[in-house]
């Protein structure tokens, strides 16, 4: 995997889990921990009153009115400040000397540490069960072992 493919890789990784953190319709879990995490009862199937309060708070942080209806307004609002948060998150990550901008440099330094990270045995390289251990451990919270999701 090239510099610039592994580059791309980690744009694109950046920008699923935001998107998904940031849905604004109901959505069924994709994964495994965020099934097991929504299926409440524990019973091996997600319900409607399971969805339905989750569903619920999301729709009553976008009422910023609090009239009982969301508007596009408010809907490109919350959109906007999650691309905020999403643009923070990525020059937190890239952005080294904090000057506001990522350089090549500073790109080429983050793909090197990526790997790095994420090379559990050490070989210059990360394999596909590499990159699915790194990226299970990167979702838990190291200081309370919380998932993040």
């Amino acid at each position: 995997m090239n510099r610039l493919t592994l580059a791309l890789a980690i744009f694109g990784s950046m920008a699923v889990v935001p998107a998904t953190a940031f849905a604004m319709e109901p959505y069924l879990p994709k994964t495994a921990k965020s099934f097991t995490k929504a299926d409440t009862d524990a019973n091996g199937k997600i319900t409607t009153a399971e969805l339905a309060p989750r569903a619920e708070k999301r729709f009553e942080s976008l009422d910023a009115d609090r009239n009982g209806q969301v508007t596009a307004a408010e809907i490109d609002t919350a959109l906007q400040k999650a691309m905020a948060l999403r643009r923070d998150r990525i020059l937190a990550a890239l952005d080294g000397n904090k000057d506001g901008q990522v350089s090549r440099a500073e790109l080429d330094s983050s793909v090197d540490r990526l790997v790095a990270a994420a090379d559990a045995d050490h070989d210059g390289g990360v394999s596909l069960q590499e990159a699915r251990k790194y990226r299970v451990a990167k979702a838990v919270k190291p200081a309370t072992g919380e998932t993040s999701n």
